[in-house]
């Protein structure tokens, strides 16, 4: 028998050993492990790159617009206007669909995968 608050000691051993993963209101269930800020070097850094290659363009994209589609500067520069406050509002609308539905890594991929083919099709365009 061990003396002076060894069971204590013992059931945070035991706590300890099973990694605290189990809900409030009955046990059974595992809890959620957040791991703390992995991903946000990757968010961070897709959103970097993203709003770069979206800035990057729009000054390409008008000459482009102007010269090879022929639309006028006013016209070509509605349409800018327009892209960027779609691509400003889009993230407001990620973060609702990820915290409803879909979850963290499901949206972060998805977001990932719209972001590498709006970087191809204007890599296709020549912008």
């Amino acid at each position: 028998m061990r003396g002076g608050g060894g069971g204590g000691e013992e059931a945070g051993q035991k706590l300890k050993s099973m990694d605290v993963d189990k809900l409030e209101n009955g046990g059974d269930k595992p809890a959620l492990k957040y791991h703390g800020w992995r991903a946000m070097p990757f968010i961070i850094g897709n959103e970097t790159f993203e709003k770069l290659g979206t800035l990057g363009t729009s000054a390409n994209l008008l000459v482009y617009l102007t010269q090879v589609f022929h639309m006028r500067s006013v016209d070509a520069a509605t349409l800018l206007n327009g892209l960027n406050g779609t691509t400003s509002l889009a993230p407001i609308i990620g973060a609702f669909l990820s915290d409803a539905y879909l979850g963290r890594y499901l949206a972060l991929a998805i977001a990932s995968v719209a972001s590498l083919i709006e970087y191809k099709v204007l890599e296709s365009w020549g912008a």
